[in-house]
């Protein structure tokens, strides 16, 4: 015992460390998130856990600083065996330091970490803080935290008093412990600590082990109150052991995901190969010799049509007057019109969120990756979109956004697909942006000589709604539900000016203009209300339109997703080419009676298939949601509503299960390896 009694502070340390992390689980749990929402809706069935939790890391670095301290302490004084009460003394002085220094890491860390949770709906990662490292993105933050409708501000003030808190209780613990009694030695003191102190943390620590693991368990609640400690660790060390997919399971779901994949398509035009050139993805297909002849696309490649893809920020089916006709009156009169002339898809879902996994899901025709940030943890991997097809075949191809695209490291992704980007951070609300992008497609791509694709990423409507240009104080001070239509009615009239802008010049005759979302956004339906909290329609369910030549005006109710997207531009384009798209051209036949929704939203995974829309948290399945697939407001759930689900039902719900559980393996597969 008198090895580790010089340790004795490193105790004080961690109690007064605990309490200040039980602060922030308060704070954290028992606060609205920014957009006004209770951040977990019973939050006394975290609070206990969350205190055990983090008593039993804290209490397990503990231990591992003072063993090390004491073994550090035994080495040094047998070789100076004549000062080993100084060597033991200057030993715990030092291992007390760098243990406050690592809890002062820690407590800064947790602090970032519930913020993320707070905005995102997910934990703190080394692939997260990667994709945000730019400097802007501090400056958001403080746009963010200057709008929280929960306590604004309130972080900076918890970073200010957070540390000097901590030390605090430290001191206010010395003095309370400091032995009553005089002693001729240490002996007492050491009692003090050690015996009655170490039993008290020892009692505590294996009730709190027993009541996290054995009498309350729930592994969604593990999840979300997961320390930093965890976080790192399982960044460092879990994610670089992880391993594939083993040979027998590749082999299972490559022929249950191309059975499936040819029974949506309906037609033999695509054949799956296994070999060197698709890197032997099971999503690798070929077209057939008949598909390369056909006269259809031979017929699209001369006419060298133009694109026009425009993804509208944050734009949500719940709030599109054609998608929602209960909205009045409707928040985007223009897109209203532009439907009526154009096919419609009446239920499209988007595949990945927040817009890295939207604007990504887009281009490459997979999923987001449902762990990984894919932004930047694949940003090595070999992805071919739509747009370096069009690229290769003599298009000049550019991406114009009102936000940085370096913000969230869409720019290194668009770099190896377009031949230009642009971005000005002058031109960053979408009337300047628009201005912009009108005077740069009519007057340089549309004389270029070559075809164009023009792809205008809008930023206006985006949280806290309140970007919009000339919002006057009222309008801000809206709540959040209101507001979106604010914004949403001025990025449509800011679409309606460009189109009005380029539709007399004799070149648009020739060019497919795209209207879509990057995403949707929750606020409050379904119980959800962070971007990272489910797959419900009001993140998923997005509009979707194409106008131009030989599209005849129709209200399309077949199941679709961002994922179809690539194969649809490149049947317009002409183009029938070796391909790893997961996705179907939403055109390949008069009426698609099939069609397939798929996305990874960061922790919940979605699947629309057979006419229902099947919702689960991803991987554990511990939430299970099922809807009919022309319910896109998701307002009657089949599988836990008011009376027992049928046989058909329940069955429906199983295969859902295992059909979406074998896809996002695919698809994570296949995003990890590449071609």
């Amino acid at each position: 015992m008198k090895l580790f009694a010089p340790f004795q502070k490193l105790v004080l340390i961690s109690l007064a460390v605990w309490v200040v992390h039980i602060v922030l689980r308060v704070l954290l749990l028992f606060r609205s998130n920014p957009y006004g929402f209770p951040f977990v809706s019973k939050p006394d069935w975290f609070i206990f856990h969350a205190v055990c939790i983090d008593f039993m890391w804290i209490v397990n670095a503990l231990v591992v600083f003072v063993a090390l301290g004491a073994l550090v302490a035994l080495l040094v004084s047998k070789i100076k065996p004549d000062s080993k009460t100084a060597v033991g003394q200057k030993v715990a002085k030092v291992t007390a330091v760098f243990y406050a220094v690592f809890h002062s890491a820690i407590l800064l860390l947790t602090l970032l970490d519930n913020e993320t949770q707070r905005f995102l709906g997910g934990h703190l990662t080394f692939g997260l803080v990667d994709t945000y490292k730019d400097t802007s993105s501090i400056i958001v933050f403080y746009d963010y935290v200057a709008n929280d409708l929960s306590v604004p501000y309130l972080q900076f003030v918890v970073l200010l008093l957070m540390l000097p808190a901590a030390y605090g209780l430290y001191r206010l613990f010395c003095k309370w412990y400091r032995p009553r009694t005089s002693c001729a030695d240490s002996s007492c003191e050491s009692r003090f600590y050690v015996k009655k102190s170490v039993i008290a943390m020892l009692v505590f620590y294996i009730a709190s082990y027993l009541f996290v693991y054995f009498i309350w368990t729930g592994n969604a609640r593990m999840t979300k109150l997961r320390p930093v400690v965890s976080l790192i660790y399982r960044d460092l060390f879990e994610s670089k052991t992880a391993q594939g997919l083993s040979e027998a399971d590749l082999s299972t779901y490559r022929m249950a995901y191309q059975n499936l994949w040819q029974k949506v398509e309906g037609d033999s035009s695509w054949q799956f190969v296994d070999g060197d050139a698709g890197n032997h993805l099971p999503l690798y297909r070929v077209p057939t010799q008949a598909l390369l002849q056909s006269e259809k696309l031979a017929a699209q490649r001369e006419m060298r049509p133009n694109f026009i893809l425009v993804l509208m920020e944050s734009q949500r089916g719940f709030n599109t007057g054609y998608m929602n006709p209960q909205i009045q009156p409707s928040p985007t009169p223009f897109m209203d019109s532009l439907a009526a002339h154009s096919h419609v898809w009446m239920r499209m879902h988007t595949s990945g969120v927040p817009t890295t996994g939207g604007v990504l899901s887009t281009h490459i025709g997979i999923p987001h990756h449902s762990r990984l940030a894919q932004a930047t943890d694949l940003a090595h991997v070999t992805l071919p979109s739509f747009v370096s097809v069009l690229t290769e075949n003599g298009y000049s191809t550019h991406y114009m956004s009102a936000a940085d695209p370096a913000w969230d490291n869409l720019g290194v992704w668009m770099s190896k697909w377009y031949t230009q980007q642009h971005y000005n951070r002058e031109r960053e609300d979408d009337s300047t942006f628009m201005d912009n992008a009108i005077e740069y497609v009519r007057d340089t791509l549309a004389k270029s000589g070559k075809p164009f694709l023009a792809t205008l990423m809008t930023r206006s409507n985006h949280y806290p709604f309140n970007f919009a240009a000339g919002m006057t104080d009222e309008e801000k001070n809206r709540p959040l539900q209101e507001r979106i239509n604010v914004t949403m009615g001025y990025a449509d009239r800011q679409l309606a000016r460009f189109i009005r802008a380029v539709e007399n010049e004799e070149w648009y005759k020739n060019t497919y203009v795209i209207v879509m979302a990057d995403h949707g956004f929750p606020l409050g339906e379904n119980g959800v209300s962070t971007m990272n909290g489910g797959g419900f329609s009001n993140v998923s369910w997005i509009p979707f339109m194409i106008h131009g030549e030989g599209l005849d005006a129709t209200r399309d109710t077949t199941t679709a997703a961002q994922i179809d997207i690539a194969p649809t531009v490149l049947e317009l384009a002409g183009f029938a080419v070796p391909n790893i798209f997961m996705g179907h051209n939403l055109l390949r036949a008069d009426t698609v009676q099939l069609g397939l929704s798929l996305g990874a939203y960061s922790g919940y995974s979605a699947i629309g298939l057979d006419g229902y829309r099947f919702v689960a948290k991803y991987p554990s399945f511990d939430e299970t949601y099922l809807f009919a697939d022309g319910d896109t407001r998701q307002e009657h759930e089949l599988l836990a509503g008011s009376s027992a689900p049928s046989d058909g039902v329940q069955k429906e719900g199983v295969y859902l299960k295992a059909t979406l559980d074998t896809l996002i393996k695919i698809s994570d597969y296949s995003l990890e390896k590449g071609l």
